[in-house]
């Protein structure tokens, strides 16, 4: 009886070392998972003062992706992706990820995967999003802006919109968290 007691308190030992392992493992991989660079177009070029009136009138669409570099020696799963708009001040949020990613996205050992990204901005978020990032003025009214373009659009500068990603992405446990700015140009 009490070798059975030893045998049995040696195999504990053994599984708790062998736990501990992976999850040492896992988290020292962690750090071998890196988020990289980011492109986020809209989906219309944004050129003339018609292409502004159209958005605002009916919002505008984003499209891009995100690359996640995995220097690990192991594939990963991508578990979870959620990436949303914020204003770049305020941080209110301005759109949600509307594509819906394909099952079983794999972060193949040491490349680069790039993970596909697309949102709707609607009229009141993009209006709101435009005075933010200071590209409209923030005394004109969207009516004045389009009923008198000539007057505005040299006060229109469309290169400092940008936008707030902020979210996580999650492959088998490792999540990866996203805070930053970025210009719409």
């Amino acid at each position: 009886m009490p070798k059975l007691k030893h045998i049995l308190i040696v195999v504990a030992v053994i599984l708790t070392f062998g736990i501990a392992w992976k999850f040492f493992k896992r988290v020292k991989d962690t750090e071998k998972l890196k988020l990289g660079s980011t492109s986020l177009k809209a989906s219309k070029k944004l050129e003339s003062f018609k292409d502004l009136a159209d958005i605002f009138t009916s919002g505008f669409r984003m499209k891009g992706y995100i690359e996640v570099r995995n220097f690990s020696g192991k594939d990963y799963i991508l578990n979870q992706l959620s990436l949303d708009c914020y204003s770049p001040k305020s941080q209110k949020l301005v759109a949600e990820q509307t594509n819906i990613l394909p099952e079983n996205i794999v972060l193949k050992n040491r490349q680069v995967t790039n993970i596909p990204l697309e949102y709707n901005v609607d009229l009141i978020n993009s209006l709101s999003l435009f005075r933010e990032s200071e590209v409209i003025p923030a005394d004109a009214t969207v009516w004045q802006i389009v009923s008198k373009p000539a007057t505005y659009w040299k006060d229109i500068n469309l290169k400092k919109l940008k936008v707030k990603l902020i979210g996580f992405i999650q492959a088998e446990g490792i999540t990866l968290s996203v805070n930053e700015d970025y210009l719409l140009l």
